[in-house]
């Protein structure tokens, strides 16, 4: 079950599924502390390179003592199929993790590949991704594309 976030400041895009944390991209400092206080432990962007610069972000994240990733999920044709498999491999079932993108959107596009690779059905993954951020219908069938190479 998932549920959406609404009281961390900066973050407009948040949803919690199990102990993923499925975000936007953070917009103040503190909203990084409070992720903290959440109990978050990781933090997985897997925004473009030269989207934003996020140097900054990687040192707040460090200071606090949680661990930064950065995995870009989008290749040339939409979802990376070699970067979905890293992101889930960085997931661990016993630590809270904050994935995030821009907007949520290519967060719910991996979590499809995600959800089906750990046991669901297609179709349920699909819906758990349209309720926590899939704005892009075209991650659907590029998720599909991914789970069925």
């Amino acid at each position: 079950m998932s549920n959406r976030v609404t009281d961390i400041p900066g973050l407009m895009h948040l949803w919690v599924w199990d102990k993923l944390y499925l975000a936007g991209q953070p917009q103040l400092p503190e909203s990084w502390e409070h992720l903290k206080a959440q109990g978050v432990t990781k933090v997985i962007n897997i925004r473009s390179e030269g989207e934003a610069d996020f140097d900054g972000d990687r040192e707040k994240v460090e200071s606090l003592g949680m661990d930064y990733v950065h995995i870009p999920v989008l290749g040339a044709a939409g979802l990376d199929g070699d970067a979905c498999r890293k992101i889930s491999a960085e997931i661990k079932k016993e630590t809270s993790t904050l994935i995030h993108c821009g907007t949520a959107n290519r967060v719910a596009g991996w979590l499809i590949t995600y959800l089906v690779d750990s046991g669901m059905e297609f179709e349920q993954a699909v819906k758990i991704a349209s309720e926590n951020g899939l704005s892009n219908p075209g991650f659907i069938q590029q998720a599909e594309d991914i789970l069925n190479s």
